[in-house]
């Protein structure tokens, strides 16, 4: 009895140190990491080039009224990798705009492979995403496309059209990216896409999140930061104003 007794008050001194002393137990494995708000969106630019006409396009004559201007979102290369077969492309437009074109051509420009005409209700940024259906041909890897929006000065008279272009190649991800895009959190994708080069799924998830977050300043950052590392400081507070 005494034996018993004795190891009783032993194992209540034992969990009594245990309670006051937490550090003398092991400490819990750690689950996955999560991604840190000191992660930032960085895009690192491939070491691809095109030819330049995203500021200012071409204009051939062109008399635009007063203070109606495009700016597609392209990084200062002009050329942009996606992974898709249907990427988004981003354009801000000043004004209103009655007809504004989008066409994506073959690297020569002698096939179209996708176009579409949009009204443009108010001013900012609109994202225009590749219908399928409207798609006349694939987007192949490893080729390269040419992509154009125009803003008709006279719709009777399309030569005039004020003209920027840019440039599109769809690549096939490396081994770590498809790992690093198979954490769920879209902030991890967007700084998997951003740190590979992948401005298309960069811009379009980061958008996404913006449309269903508009109020969060952190991605309102993330999203001005990474306009202005390509040079797009002039339209980087500029709204997401619609979707086609």
């Amino acid at each position: 009895m005494k034996s018993f007794l004795h190891f009783a008050a032993l194992a209540i001194a034992v969990f009594a140190i245990a309670v006051t002393f937490p550090s003398f137990l092991p400490p819990m494995l750690a689950g996955p990491a999560p991604i840190l708000l000191s992660q930032n969106v960085n895009f690192q630019p491939p070491d691809v080039t095109a030819p330049d006409n995203r500021q200012g396009g071409t204009h051939r004559g062109c008399q635009l009224r007063e203070g109606l201007s495009i700016t597609p979102l392209i990084p200062e290369s002009n050329i942009g990798l996606t992974l898709t077969e249907s990427p988004t492309f981003f354009v801000y437009v000043s004004q209103p705009a009655a007809q504004v074109e989008f066409i994506l051509l073959n690297a020569d420009e002698s096939e179209v492979v996708y176009e579409t005409t949009l009204k443009i209700d108010k001013p900012g940024i609109v994202g225009i995403s590749l219908s399928e259906k409207d798609k006349t041909k694939n987007i192949e890897v490893g080729k390269r496309y040419v992509w154009s929006f125009a803003l008709a000065c006279d719709p009777l008279e399309r030569s005039g059209d004020y003209i920027v272009k840019g440039w599109m190649q769809r690549i096939e991800p490396q081994a770590n990216l498809k790992s690093d895009l198979a954490n769920p959190d879209p902030m991890a994708k967007v700084i998997a896409y951003a740190k590979n080069g992948i401005w298309y799924e960069t811009l379009a998830t980061l958008a996404e999140m913006r449309r269903l977050a508009p109020d969060d300043s952190r991605l309102t950052t993330e999203w001005m930061q990474l306009l202005q590392s390509q040079g797009l400081e002039s339209i980087a507070g500029q709204p997401l104003v619609q979707s086609f």
